[in-house]
């Protein structure tokens, strides 16, 4: 249960975040960080790990890579991808960069991948291995996207259908961060880590993945580099490729749901490959959030209608901060929500200009009112847009709570601007989330009169709606990187209002 003098606490770190902003603070450039709080996997908020306000990485870095020759086994006759000389790019630097990092990480020597990499498509006449015995077909390889096979050391991938559809998608990088993925099981091989569970081993993969890629993003590759958008495009793959919403954790091939492994890729883009290394040890499952199917769910399909989720999600939003506020002496009035059509007419609001209202849901203090373009949700709600599946209900809700997170910070007194207000809206939402991750209280609607509480999927939709809000480039800071955005509604998430105020130091 949430402590309600932590909002007092709260209030006294806005106060002092207000003198040092007025005292001059500067942007500190390329390697500006801030302090964030992680989770050691026991439970533990730890306190020691920057994330990058700025990465230090090329705005345009370049698309046309040559091939390098023996790096990938393509087949005589594989239709050309205007990615292959990329694919080669990656393979070559992610095989380097473990040369360096697994004596390091592990004390012994690191063992070059010796069944080589494979691209399979229909038309392949050459046969790739198979995983245990015989050859694979492209249709072994089409199940499964990409893989590492520990018996034979290689990988193959999906060159007919998940790599142009990544690539078309998100960018070249998010298969470099696919492939990164996939050699971190090669890298667990090596360590002899195969015999841990499924679902921390695609865990440590993705931090994995995580931490190559930072060193990309740090501009410490000699033969690629990743912009801004790129570890978005990388971020935005760890949900492409999650486990079927509902059976997150679920068999032997698990890969969790995109919440976590968004996490585990941050761990690793901001401690490195030995922040993965102890996932094994550190209790890292039993902080993993999946929420199965209820039979209720499967009747509607996890969704509430969008006519109801502006009601129903602003009702129970005003019971949790009410609450919350009211135990720390906080006046505090439940805004109202308005919706608006895109064209116009737009409610008044003052001090807000037109070009605000378009595509947007945001608080206005003036009226106490919590705006919001229908057409905008209509679009967010039932239109594909980052993945092939439109992101449901709680795109719109996740927007709606940020808004009201935003009324929170007005009622407190907080003089926040731009970014850092942005980044501070998504932890407190990620406060409200972590109070509606089921199973709730079996008591609590008698208690406070709240009945809400999430159903599958709906913490990806979330982050792939934070996403969709983020600046383009880290050097926006208006709403904050996607990197960011994601990091500060995890640590809400998972560390609650405590986290939040670390946001302020």
């Amino acid at each position: 249960m949430l402590n309600h003098m932590r909002p007092r606490a709260l209030l006294s770190a806005i106060a002092a975040v207000g003198l040092l902003a007025a005292c001059g603070a500067v942007d500190q450039g390329v390697t500006a960080t801030r302090a964030r709080q992680a989770d050691d996997g026991g439970g533990t908020l730890i306190n020691d790990d920057p994330v990058p306000d700025t990465i230090a990485g090329n705005d345009t870095p370049p698309t046309d890579y040559p091939i390098i020759d023996g790096v990938i086994d393509f087949g005589t006759d594989k239709p050309p991808q205007a990615y292959d000389g990329y694919m080669t790019a990656v393979f070559g630097d992610i095989q380097t960069w473990w040369e360096a990092t697994y004596p390091q990480l592990y004390g012994s020597p690191y063992q070059p991948l010796g069944g080589g990499v494979f691209a399979a498509y229909e038309t392949r006449q050459e046969p790739i291995p198979g995983c245990g015995s015989g050859t694979s077909s492209y249709e072994d390889v089409l199940t499964r996207g990409a893989f590492y096979c520990g018996d034979g050391d290689f990988m193959a991938y999906d060159d007919s259908s998940l790599l142009p559809t990544l690539v078309g998608q998100l960018g070249q990088a998010a298969v470099g961060v696919v492939m990164a993925h996939e050699f971190g099981h090669a890298i667990q091989a090596r360590a002899d880590n195969f015999a841990n569970p499924s679902i921390l081993l695609e865990q440590q993969a993705d931090c994995f993945a995580g931490a190559w890629s930072a060193h990309v993003a740090r501009g410490e590759s000699d033969i690629i580099q990743f912009s801004d958008a790129d570890v978005r495009g990388g971020l935005i793959a760890m949900i492409t490729v999650r486990d079927p919403v509902g059976n997150e954790n679920d068999g032997d091939q698990s890969h969790g749901s995109g919440f976590d492994r968004v996490g585990a890729f941050q761990d690793g883009f901001v401690g490195g490959p030995e922040r993965c290394k102890p996932f094994f040890e550190e209790n890292r499952e039993s902080k993993l959030i999946a929420i199965p199917w209820t039979q209720e769910d499967l009747q509607t399909g996890g969704n509430l209608a969008l006519a109801d989720v502006s009601i129903a999600i602003p009702d129970d939003l005003g019971l949790f901060w009410s609450s919350l506020l009211t135990g720390s002496a906080t006046a505090f009035t439940p805004p109202t929500v308005t919706g608006y059509p895109q064209a116009g007419p737009y409610p008044p609001c003052d001090g807000v200009d037109e070009a605000t209202f378009a595509e947007n849901v945001f608080y206005c203090a003036a009226t106490n009112e919590i705006l919001f373009d229908q057409d905008y949700a209509q679009q967010l709600y039932s239109a594909p847009l980052l993945v092939d599946t439109p992101l449901g209900d709680m795109s719109l809700g996740y927007l709606l709570a940020a808004a009201y997170s935003d009324a929170a910070q007005v009622a407190l007194g907080s003089q926040l601007q731009g970014e850092p207000r942005s980044l501070l809206n998504n932890c407190l939402t990620g406060v409200w989330v972590s109070d509606i991750v089921p199973p709730v209280p079996a008591n609590r609607a008698d208690v406070t009169g709240r009945t809400l509480q999430l159903s599958a999927g709906d913490l990806d939709e979330a982050i792939i709606t934070a996403m969709l809000r983020s600046d383009n480039s880290t050097d926006a800071n208006v709403r904050g990187s996607a990197f960011e955005q994601i990091d500060a509604f995890r640590s809400g998430v998972l560390g609650g209002m405590d986290a939040c105020s670390a946001l302020l130091s």
